[in-house]
């Protein structure tokens, strides 16, 4: 029997999300009662906050990356990020929205308006819905996306860099974006632990799902049937989980 890689490897993505499902940890955080807002943060050129990343499914090291703010120029910020000795620049505006960023799992686009990652000033209960078009700078394609985000409340967590009371903001993310033979639309599910006093979020979760015409999945998540004549499909793409090593903000 001829075994396609590719299957293997969706096989053991879909298995791993199912275990994961079933052991899933207690909250990261400690709950907090506060009815506290936390406001836009005054950003500075200069100030820094360097990430570890790993695997959300197996825990294996991804390495880290390191946010340098060069530049505040008309309301935005210009980030240099990198990663690997790889340098890419981003753009937000002055509330941390993106304006030039990669998407979970995919590449950098450009947003108009910016992508609402937040929606300041942040309180727990607080929730917010926006139609944005992003373009991909490689060919000009335009394409809507669709974001939910809400603010769950205060949470006490503890990351390399320390412990901080911050935000649990959760944002769940339909990109219609496509490439043909290659991926369909994505559903995108991104958390982020906002801390005032770093003015930045300490921890950030990211992973999604994108539409396949190759091969078949079963309900329960676990069995990748032939690629050849199989049906349609959401496939699992990479889980990655970002926690604040050091910082500068001031």
């Amino acid at each position: 029997m001829k075994i396609n890689v590719l299957d293997v490897r969706h096989w053991t993505l879909s298995l791993c999300a199912v275990l994961c499902a079933a052991c899933a940890p207690m909250p990261v955080g400690t709950p907090l009662d506060s009815t506290q807002a936390a406001a836009v943060p005054a950003v500075t050129v200069g100030e820094s906050w360097t990430y570890r990343v790993r695997d959300g499914f197996t825990g294996l090291d991804r390495g880290t990356e390191r946010y340098l703010v060069q530049q505040m120029s008309a309301g935005n910020i210009t980030v240099a990020r990198e990663r690997s000795g790889i340098e890419e620049v981003q753009v937000y505006d002055n509330g941390w929205n993106w304006l030039k960023r990669p998407a979970t799992n995919m590449q950098a686009f450009d947003y108009s308006p910016a992508y609402p990652a937040f929606d300041f000033p942040l309180a727990p209960g607080k929730r917010w819905n926006a139609r944005v078009t992003a373009t991909d700078p490689r060919d000009g394609r335009r394409f809507p996306v669709h974001l939910d985000g809400q603010v769950i409340g205060w949470e006490r967590i503890k990351v390399p860099a320390g412990e901080f009371d911050a935000l649990k903001i959760v944002r769940t993310v339909y990109v219609d974006y496509w490439e043909i033979s290659v991926r369909g639309s994505s559903r995108i599910i991104e958390q982020e632990w906002y801390a005032p006093a770093v003015k930045q979020s300490v921890r950030r979760e990211t992973t999604s799902r994108y539409w396949s015409w190759l091969g078949e999945l079963d309900d329960a998540f676990v069995r990748v049937r032939g690629r050849d004549g199989g049906g349609p499909q959401w496939l699992q793409d990479d889980w990655l989980v970002y926690e604040l090593v050091s910082h500068t903000a001031k």
